[in-house]
């Protein structure tokens, strides 16, 4: 048939609503070719550019039917077509969007005690405050030999009850809003410093911990850092990271993102985001529960190429961002569940990737990408609250018009139609976009609130502060999930840190070494935790001089008189005398 038989409009006509009533999506401008390339008809709902039916046909005689053509289409720079009309489905649910898990839980044995303290040490485990330990003592060995006396008590060897009362007394500055606070003001002896730290440790042992606290060989790190930018820390956040996994089992849908953690030191790894509170500092990329925010994978961002860390060969050539997403998703690949991130991750790559993974995709798009048709762009022609919708068999495109010369545009492989909510007259995907994209930005938020974080020059300090902080969230959203009312955070914070610090405390109640005032401080705090047993000290025969045990250490004051209850030399000043009926 030629383009100039007087019957051409009446076939384009019964051509259309022949495919009006058929499922298939064909690329009407692909079918209409002259009588020398008969061959040319092909589907591009792939994206492929097409030949332009207006270069072929004469201006007089093709408006009428080119404006009949379009209607049904939408085209994108990229020539990337979307049909108006969605999809026809036989299924109520499409297979895609069936999984078998729809809320998050916990992964707990049954024998696993369920407070605070042992949930949290299934996450920050005893293999890695082992580690910390071996090198920080290393440290603080070649710290001692800068005095000349090596043996004073704050420069001795850290243990593992020492180690974690020293995490419990920073998730105390944590609750108590005072992490950025001066030692000086914490450990004050006028009545205005906070008497747990006090009687937890002294401030010399304290600063001394904080500068020497280490976490991997010395002596293997310029070797590691060839493969790995982050070989200080990275044993310890890696660990982490698995325990996360192993302890949960996620929603049905989880969300992607950046959280920035402040630090303005000097480091190759800081990154400088505008938008973000801090505006400089350490990305970490993560992968959160949309729900309640549980951290369940990440990793820090560590320059060029470090996205695709763990991927194939021909993953590492698809767009950063769809590498990142790739290598966050892995753990969940293959269960249905649907992934929310912003507009740094979408594209139709990533979509279509998700998609053999058996994942779907809910996010907004950038509006200079190719593949977004010119009619879903801003203009003033547009009214406000008006929705356009694009579909392809697998994929919807949708734009929002929130305001004036504005639109949102999202794309989604979870929806497949064109449903708008009648109360707030926004799109179906809108809505649970709106419902699911916090995922990260609130565990962000959550460890901005209640955060350990000091003041330091060092970046692996600034991650294991963010991952203790991380490791107290979940922790919390795990131990929420077996009680029948839940508790505030701050109090869950707060008897998680008590747990930490009790041990160490108990063990410096009865050193005889420590102020008497100061002992007695701790056993008030400890309570009903007070150790009964006292440290048997050999008995002293009355008449030899010895300082008195009560009296303060300045005063040196000599005694030749003991207690006839336990035997320690006492002064007349702080005894008295007892007549013969108490006798």
């Amino acid at each position: 048939m030629r383009l100039d038989d007087p019957s051409f409009e009446d076939e384009i006509t019964s051509l259309l609503l022949a495919l009006d009533q058929s499922d298939d999506e064909v690329d009407i401008e692909n079918c209409l070719v002259s009588e020398a390339d008969p061959t040319n008809c092909h589907d591009s709902d792939s994206g492929e550019e097409v030949n332009n039916l207006e270069d072929a046909v004469d201006s007089d005689n093709s408006d009428a039917p080119l404006s009949e053509l379009r209607t049904n289409y939408y085209y994108g720079k990229n020539r990337y077509k979307w049909t108006k009309t969605p999809p026809s489905t036989r299924v109520r649910i499409s297979q895609h969007n069936i999984i078998s898990v729809r809320t998050s839980s916990s992964n707990l044995s049954a024998d696993c005690e369920k407070d605070p303290f042992s949930i949290w040490n299934k996450l920050f485990d005893d293999e890695m405050l082992h580690q910390i330990l071996t090198w920080t003592n290393a440290k603080i060995y070649i710290y001692k030999t800068k005095f000349a006396r090596s043996n004073r008590p704050e420069l001795n060897d850290l243990d593992l009850v020492e180690l974690k009362a020293f995490i419990g007394l920073l998730f105390y500055s944590a609750v108590l809003k005072s992490n950025h606070e001066d030692t000086s003001y914490l450990f004050a002896l006028d009545g205005t410093g906070c008497e747990i730290f006090r009687c937890t440790k002294s401030e010399t042992r304290f600063l001394i911990l904080l500068l020497c606290l280490r976490f991997d060989d010395p002596n293997e790190r310029d070797e590691k850092k060839k493969t790995d930018k982050l070989a200080a820390i990275s044993p310890i956040f890696n660990k982490f990271v698995s325990n996360s996994q192993h302890l949960y089992e996620l929603s049905e849908c989880v969300t992607v993102d950046e959280m920035l953690v402040k630090f303005r030191g000097r480091s190759h790894l800081i990154s400088y985001m505008p938008k973000k509170p801090g505006k400089y500092g350490l990305v970490i990329r993560a992968l959160c529960d949309a729900k309640n925010f549980y951290f369940y994978n990440g990793y820090v961002y560590s320059g060029k190429d470090s996205d695709g860390i763990g991927l194939t060969v021909e993953e590492k050539k698809f767009l950063v961002p769809t590498q990142c997403v790739l290598r966050l998703t892995k753990p969940i690949q293959g269960s249905n569940r649907n992934v929310t991130a912003d507009n740094w991750f979408s594209s139709i790559e990533l979509v279509d990737e998700l998609a053999k993974r058996k994942l779907t995709y809910v996010g907004t798009v950038k509006k200079n990408k190719r593949e977004i048709p010119i009619e879903f762009q801003p203009n003033k022609r547009r009214e406000v609250a008006s929705t356009l919708f694009g579909f392809t068999n697998q994929k919807t495109l949708c734009s929002w018009v929130p305001k004036k010369n504005r639109a949102v545009i999202l794309i989604s492989s979870m929806h497949h139609d064109d449903q708008v909510d009648q109360n707030t007259i926004k799109p179906e995907i809108i809505l649970y976009y709106n419902s699911t994209k916090g995922g990260v930005d609130e565990a962000d938020k959550k460890c901005s609130i209640y955060s350990c974080s000091r003041r330091t020059r060092r970046w692996t300090m600034v991650l294991l502060f963010r991952v203790l902080d991380l490791s107290g969230m979940n922790a919390y959203i795990l131990y929420n999930m077996y009680q029948s009312k839940q508790v505030e955070r701050g109090d869950f914070l707060k008897e998680l840190a008590r747990s930490l610090v009790v041990p160490h405390m108990q063990r410096r109640v009865v050193n005889t070494k420590l102020p008497r005032e100061l002992r007695s401080t701790i056993a008030r705090i400890l309570g009903k935790d007070m150790v009964t047993e006292d440290v048997q000290t050999p008995p002293v025969s009355q008449g030899t001089r010895r300082a008195c045990r009560i009296c303060p250490t300045k005063k040196h004051r000599m005694t030749i008189y003991v207690c006839v209850g336990c035997s320690k030399p006492v002064c007349l000043q702080c005894s008295r005398p007892l007549c013969a009926d108490c006798q």
